[in-house]
């Protein structure tokens, strides 16, 4: 196994171990709660092991990552970096507390630096609950965005058909487009161009320090007997151009 190819995440299996997409998920996400987050974990663990605790999915996926199938072995065309984002909540979390948390997701998620500036066409939540059982979603956004409105709009309903209130949320890019297109200054006046220079400089302050170097306070739990849970500091967003 190369190093590239060792470092990479487990869910870049997915598509290779040839089961529905959900069962793929699951796999990966079993992997995940297990601290086996990239290839290379995955590979040192012995066939044995694997194959008692994943099955013959585990088993494939266990010589995915270490080479050993030809005809499925990963292949890597640059290196790729992972776009996921998770949140651990307390038990009972529901209602407006759990919209907070999942529009906390995406800002971090627009604001992670492995985006770079890239729109994104779909999406997965996913959620992990105290008995152990997980449930996730795909979401297709139908055209390229970075508008986290337009992702709060579509994910906010998915809260809906949760089965139980979650212990764990998180987000994952699973699709992204291409960069946004750099526009063309003429003659910004007024607020149009407040809100470009703006845009720059956070840019430019991100990109230098990190995603949590601007940070901003949303509004979690107001009635929260908890200071801490009253509010969250999410990324500070970056005004469209």
């Amino acid at each position: 196994m190369t190093a590239l190819v060792s470092d990479l995440p487990v869910a870049a299996l997915s598509g290779r171990l040839g089961l529905p997409e959900r069962e793929a998920a699951n796999l990966v996400e079993a992997l995940r709660r297990l601290g086996i987050g990239r290839l290379g974990e995955l590979a040192k663990l012995s066939p044995g092991q694997v194959a008692d605790r994943f099955g013959p999915a585990g088993t494939l996926a266990l010589r995915i990552a270490r080479g050993e199938d030809e005809l499925l072995a990963l292949t890597v065309h640059g290196a790729w970096e992972e776009l996921v984002e998770q949140i651990d909540l307390p038990e009972g979390t529901a209602g407006s507390r759990l919209e907070r948390a999942l529009e906390l997701l995406v800002d971090r998620l627009l604001a992670a630096p492995q985006r770079k500036g890239r729109s994104l066409l779909g999406l997965r939540l996913s959620a992990l609950f105290g008995d152990g059982g997980s449930w996730s979603v795909a979401q297709g956004l139908g055209r390229p965005t970075a508008s986290s409105r337009a992702l709060r709009a579509v994910l906010l309903p998915r809260l809906e058909q949760l089965p139980a209130p979650p212990v764990t949320l998180s987000l994952r890019a699973v699709r992204l487009g291409e960069r946004a297109a750099e526009q063309t200054e003429l003659a910004l006046r007024g607020d149009e161009s407040r809100r470009h220079r703006l845009a720059a400089a956070l840019r430019e302050v991100r990109a230098a320090q990190g995603a949590d170097a601007l940070l901003k306070v949303r509004p979690a739990d107001s009635a929260s007997r908890l200071p801490e849970r009253r509010a969250l500091l999410t990324p500070y967003p970056v005004p469209s151009r």
